[in-house]
């Protein structure tokens, strides 16, 4: 039976998006414009997890956005959150 998925809904410049997290094959999260969806893997915690939604919502919110800034962005963002000790309530202490 297959587990339900986790749907959260967000504004983003005003539009509602919806984040889905689900069981995704061969990527961490992906950002879909024409349904204002951005699926998560179900499977990530920790950094990985906050790098992945941070990199998804910066692409959610500048769509032209060079994809070497979006990835720069994350790991920053999620590099400096991490370490001030910003966790999903939850998860494992894994530094």
């Amino acid at each position: 039976m297959p587990r339900p998925r986790t749907t959260r809904t967000v504004y983003i410049a005003g539009q509602r998006w919806k984040i889905i997290r689900a069981r995704l094959r061969l990527k961490y999260g992906e950002c879909d414009y024409d349904t204002r969806t951005i699926r998560i893997d179900e499977r990530l915690t920790g950094r990985e997890l906050l790098d992945t939604l941070i990199h998804e919502l910066v692409h959610a919110r500048w769509p032209d956005l060079h994809e070497q800034a979006v990835i720069e962005f994350s790991n920053i963002a999620a590099e400096v959150l991490y370490a001030e000790r910003f966790r999903r309530a939850g998860d494992q202490e894994d530094d």
